[in-house]
């Protein structure tokens, strides 16, 4: 009985781990596009003094 328990808190550790490990590919994959988007918008939007 005692094994069912530990197999089931396993799981409910490795599955919170997964998700926190799908999160932070997210958050980096949303820096990376954020940051690509201002390069742009700031290549595009600057003044041409000279």
């Amino acid at each position: 009985m005692m094994m069912d328990y530990i197999t089931l808190a396993e799981f409910i550790l490795a599955v919170f781990g997964t998700g926190v490990a799908v999160g932070k590919i997210v958050e980096k994959i949303e820096r990376l596009e954020r940051k690509k988007e201002d390069e742009e918008h700031n290549s595009t939007s600057k003044n041409d003094r000279r």
